[in-house]
């Protein structure tokens, strides 16, 4: 079964955290994490990295000394030599969030920013603009809008292909309860979907190859995750 992790990496990692996490990732890692120029995005970089480090022990059992990273062409991360395990990281606003499982999977969460919702018309299918503009509520239209970019996220995130599969190229649509995936007009099952509250105002979504999805998400804090 996948699991759902979730860090408030901002809440989490003080300034004096941060300075002592740094001394568990390697010097590559560290520099990478360095070169951002705002506080905030270093710590969600390095809480990506912790995060991710976690949930690969909690499940898997593998000692981050033993985790080796790498990116396939598209940029998705994956564990090198053990394709058994399968994980994905995002991050928004104060939270990084980590899915992992033993079949593909996706992860998307994203802070109900100020946005332009037009932007829909460039990168929703037209059923996904339809359901948006059945919505006449602006609360209510903000919050669907931001559900659907996270589960187009999680997609194209668990499918390995990032942002080099066009948005607009598919739907996903609430039928009967539960989120389906149209691409040509035909519904698709090998994928399936799952929303989670997980604040207010952010929209946390996740994607796999398999209906396993755990109920709820497993919140972890600093103390837990520096294994």
């Amino acid at each position: 079964m996948m699991q759902v992790y979730v860090l408030d990496a901002l809440k989490e990692l003080s300034d004096n955290r941060f300075e002592e996490a740094l001394k568990y990732v390697d010097e590559a890692q560290r520099d990478k994490i360095l070169r951002f120029h705002f506080d905030a995005d270093k710590k969600r970089s390095l809480a990506g990295l912790l995060l991710s480090y976690y949930a690969i022990f909690k499940e898997f059992g593998l000692a981050p000394k033993d985790i080796t990273f790498d990116k396939n062409k598209y940029g998705k991360p994956f564990v090198k030599d053990r394709d058994d395990i399968f994980y994905n990281i995002s991050h928004s606003g104060n939270y990084v969030v980590c899915a992992i499982g033993s079949s593909p999977v996706g992860i998307d969460v994203q802070e109900h920013k100020s946005a332009d919702l037009n932007i829909a018309d460039r990168f929703f299918s037209k059923d996904e603009k339809e359901a948006l503009a059945l919505e006449t509520r602006e609360d209510a239209k903000k919050k669907l809008f931001y559900d659907l970019w996270s589960l187009k996220e999680a997609y194209i995130k668990c499918i390995g292909m990032g942002l080099s599969k066009p948005l607009n190229e598919f739907g996903i649509i609430k039928k009967n309860g539960i989120y389906k995936l149209y691409e040509d007009d035909a519904e698709l099952n090998d994928y399936f979907f799952n929303i989670y509250d997980i604040a207010e105002n952010y929209s946390l979504c996740a994607c796999s190859k398999e209906d396993s999805f755990p109920e709820n998400f497993s919140q972890v804090g600093y103390d837990v995750i520096m294994i």
